[in-house]
């Protein structure tokens, strides 16, 4: 009888473990992406390992070159990443890019002109302050051409 009550203890603990909400993994601090890294990743991605991604490959295949490209991006940045955070990386820069070729194409500007990431000025001042100029004179003229009108006086 004790072997049977043992049975049903041991059955009731192993129902318990299998039921129990399973522990939550520990959250791990968001990758800091610098802009060398950012570079290093789109030139091994886009030059020396290019050919391991172009073409029709499995799934196989492209998880191997992934796993080879994280490899190479650790030596050379000397960081830890998973191949998980290099492919979101990737597109998301690819789906940024395809963002503002759209964009460039729907409005007419030449996307991003010359101003790099690094800098907080986005326009030329002298070119602004000629299109201001331009419009406060036009502005003027459109007054003097309603204080001119004369009512007969």
């Amino acid at each position: 009888m004790s072997s049977d009550a043992e049975f049903d203890e041991a059955n009731a603990l192993s129902t318990a473990e299998k039921t129990a909400a399973p522990s939550t993994p520990t959250k791990r601090k968001r990758f800091v992406w610098s802009k060398g890294m950012i570079e290093c990743l789109l030139s091994l991605r886009l030059g020396a390992m290019a050919s391991s991604f172009n073409g029709s490959r499995s799934v196989a295949q492209l998880s191997a070159a992934w796993e080879r490209l994280r490899l190479k991006f650790a030596l050379v940045q000397a960081v830890q990443i998973e191949t998980a955070q290099l492919k979101n990386k990737y597109q998301a820069l690819k789906n940024e890019f395809s963002t503002i070729k759209l964009a460039e194409s729907d409005t007419g500007n030449n996307g991003l002109g010359s101003v790099n990431f690094d800098q907080s000025v986005h326009s030329d001042s002298s070119k602004r302050k000629a299109e201001v100029d331009a419009e406060i004179e036009r502005q003027r003229e459109q007054r003097r051409k309603k204080e001119k009108v004369d009512i007969g006086q």
